[in-house]
């Protein structure tokens, strides 16, 4: 069981106090809560026009028992977009500043996937038609694009488990040091060529992508769509085939071709999901960003 501060009470009562002493009276009602062994794991209070936050604040008795006590509420300088929505740790609403984050993590995932049909597109069209073959320039404009949407995409993405982030956000950095030392230590100081030519400089700016198929397997993981799992296994083939050299040259372009396409049409679809469904469960982010405080 909760105990609540009822809406009506919040309005006429602490909504005029500062937030200091609105929180202050939070600590005391919990506080109370644990002294009298009230059967309360949690104290939500329901303020109308304010942003989803959690305090964690924990008291122990006898150095022993530790009884978490939360509190959700919205911030009033923010325009709730969706929600509410019941959370594992309280309710939480959708806001104009995740509407942002999610509208630009799919957005960059939009400038990822174009970068990569339209660079896939340069290099294989001419095979079908008489055209002169791209420049290495254009062929690295493109390379350069993509990583630099998919950094975007990765600042962007909710994980729960940061040290998944984090592990996802670092194989990109290594991936884009990587392609800047093949540019300026590479044979045809090209991105693009100097990888495709020589497989082995995969080892340097492949990191990259081990980044990018991590993020579709969280993407098949949370949504289960077709899409995703289907980049999640023809990346690995496409870039180990090329890389142990066990696919022929039209194989690699008919898979790049494909992988291309599904590309596009997973960025696109991602505008079909409500905002929430990018964002998951808020009250868990920020339940786990308040633990890591209290620890620190």
């Amino acid at each position: 069981r909760c105990l609540y501060l009822r809406p009506s009470m919040f309005q006429t009562v602490l909504l005029p106090m500062a937030p200091a002493t609105r929180l202050a009276i939070a600590v005391a009602l919990c506080s109370l809560t644990d002294a009298f062994l009230l059967p309360s794991s949690s104290l939500r209070v329901l303020q109308p026009g304010r942003a989803s936050k959690i305090a964690s604040i924990t008291r122990s008795r006898r150095g022993s028992i530790v009884q978490p006590c939360m509190i959700a509420s919205r911030d009033s300088d923010r325009r709730v977009v969706e929600g509410p929505f019941e959370g594992q740790f309280g309710t939480w609403f959708v806001d104009q500043d995740d509407a942002v984050e999610v509208l630009t993590y799919r957005l960059s995932l939009v400038g990822a996937a174009l970068a990569t049909v339209t660079g896939v597109g340069m290099a294989v069209l001419p095979n079908f038609v008489q055209a002169q073959p791209p420049s290495t320039a254009a062929l690295d404009a493109m390379a350069v694009l993509f990583l630099a949407s998919f950094g975007v995409s990765l600042k962007t993405i909710h994980i729960y488990m940061k040290p998944m982030h984090n592990m996802l956000k670092a194989l990109w950095a290594g991936g884009a040091l990587g392609s800047l030392a093949v540019f300026v230590a590479g044979p045809n100081h090209s991105l693009v060529k100097d990888c495709f030519e020589h497989s082995e400089f995969l080892l340097a700016s492949g990191w990259a992508f081990v980044a990018l198929t991590g993020l579709f397997f969280k993407e098949f993981a949370c949504f289960q769509r077709w899409e995703a799992s289907a980049l999640f296994a023809g990346l690995p083939i496409l870039t180990g085939g090329h890389f142990l050299h066990l696919l022929s040259e039209d194989v690699e372009k008919g898979l790049a071709v494909m992988f291309a396409t599904v590309f596009v049409f997973f960025a696109a679809r991602k505008f079909d999901q409500p905002l929430k469904a990018d964002i998951g469960d808020k009250s868990i982010f920020e339940y786990l960003a308040l633990q890591e405080k209290i620890g620190q």
